[in-house]
């Protein structure tokens, strides 16, 4: 009985359910997968952390870096813009200006010395620069010295600017803003003071021009092929191309108060090797003449191209003659049409004669002109050759001579 008892009491000891239910499979997993989510999250929420950390240090430094870049070219404008600010340029053209004068002066008496007989106010217009130009360079130097004080004022504070913002880049952009103004601000004063002498300037420039016109038609005389005729005097000269003759020959065109001559000076390639020039011989030639008078049409042109032109100017003449063809077509080089055109005009017309040297007034001129016309009987022309009284040629303003078609005597007017 006790055995049973206590075999009874063993069975209900081994069977006896547990207080405590063990977890199902489905809820075990339930736990890893949210302890696996739980740590998959913890690591996102790290790296994306980390790529916003890393964003935001990449922003900065480049922030800093374009700042750093922007504070260079500043310091590179500011360099460039501190240099200028003296005005040296300036001072030393005015300077200049008294000593260009005087090799003006060298050089007028130089042409006039070689006979240049043109330019009739030119001597004054020397003297009149002489004469105001210590007043004007007064003046230009006390707005220069105004000028140059307010900008040097203007760059200390801009200096003590770009210093500070070595150390405070949020001053990068003002400092960039002030140095741009200054800029600005020096070529404003520049250009005030170089107008406060500009007239000056330009007429020393006018004058120096019409000078070495005049020098380069008397170096060009000195080695020409043909002689001026007596009482015949130089206008200018210019480089240019027979372009309506075949063969386009170059060379130079001559006015003077009587004829229009052209010269060729060209070299010509003499001998070639595979298409190379070895040798040249320079051809030197007086082409053609026409006296003054006998221009009777003019006409300018010009052609345009990509990156070119051509100045052109055609002449008709009122006959052709063995020394005259009927037109010609030039093209003018280093000058323009329209200034032959005038002068031209003005030598056919007898304008030109008023420019001489030591001629009276305009009004002066005209005056004398009128009273020897009215008091002289008119000049008669020859009109038979002495020789051997054939016609001569018809005879033109600009002629001093005449020659016979016929025998070939030639005959003053």
């Amino acid at each position: 009985m006790a055995a049973k008892q206590k075999s009874s009491s063993a069975d209900s000891g081994r069977k006896r359910p547990s207080s405590r239910k063990r977890p199902s499979s489905t809820s075990s997993g339930r736990t890893r997968s949210s302890r696996v989510s739980s740590s998959s999250s913890s690591k996102t929420r790290k790296t994306s952390s980390g790529t916003a950390g890393s964003t935001r240090a990449s922003s900065t430094a480049g922030q800093t870096d374009q700042l750093a870049s922007r504070l260079a070219r500043t310091r590179t404008s500011w360099d460039r813009v501190s240099g200028r600010l003296a005005m040296t340029s300036i001072f030393s053209t005015l300077d200049s200006m008294a000593h260009t004068m005087d090799a003006l002066d060298q050089d007028l008496s130089s042409v006039r010395g070689r006979g240049y007989r043109f330019g009739r106010d030119w001597e004054q217009q020397l003297v009149t620069l002489r004469e105001r130009w210590p007043q004007q360079r007064l003046q230009a130097t006390q707005l220069l010295e105004s000028e140059r004080q307010a900008l040097q004022n203007s760059a200390r504070e801009v200096e003590t600017l770009l210093r500070r913002a070595d150390r405070d880049t949020a001053l990068v952009g003002t400092a960039e803003s002030r140095v741009n103004a200054l800029a600005s601000n020096f070529r404003s004063a520049e250009a005030r003071v170089r107008r406060s002498y500009s007239s000056v300037e330009q007429q020393i420039s006018a004058l120096r021009k019409e000078i070495k016109d005049a020098q380069a038609v008397l170096d060009a005389l000195d080695t020409a092929s043909f002689d001026l005729l007596p009482n015949e005097h130089p206008i200018a000269v210019c480089d240019s191309i027979w372009v309506s003759d075949r063969e386009e020959p170059e060379g130079l065109l001559f006015l003077t108060d009587s004829r229009l001559i052209f010269e060729q000076r060209q070299e010509i390639a003499t001998r070639r090797i595979l298409f190379i020039t070895t040798d040249r011989e320079l051809v030197q030639r007086k082409l053609w003449e026409s006296p003054i008078g006998a221009v009777e049409d003019l006409e300018t042109e010009d052609q345009r191209a990509f990156l070119s032109r051509r100045e052109l100017l055609t002449l008709r003449f009122s006959e052709r003659t063995r020394d005259t063809p009927s037109d010609v077509t030039l093209q003018l080089k280093g000058t323009d049409n329209e200034t032959w055109h005038g002068l031209i005009k003005r030598a056919k017309s007898g304008q030109i004669d008023r420019e001489r040297f030591g001629a009276a007034a305009p009004a002066e001129q005209l005056a004398a002109e009128l009273e020897s016309e009215a008091a002289a009987p008119d000049k008669e022309l020859p009109t038979a050759c002495p020789n051997c009284n054939a016609p001569l040629p018809p005879i033109f303003r600009g002629m001093k001579q005449v020659t016979c078609d016929y025998c070939g005597v030639q005959v003053n007017i």
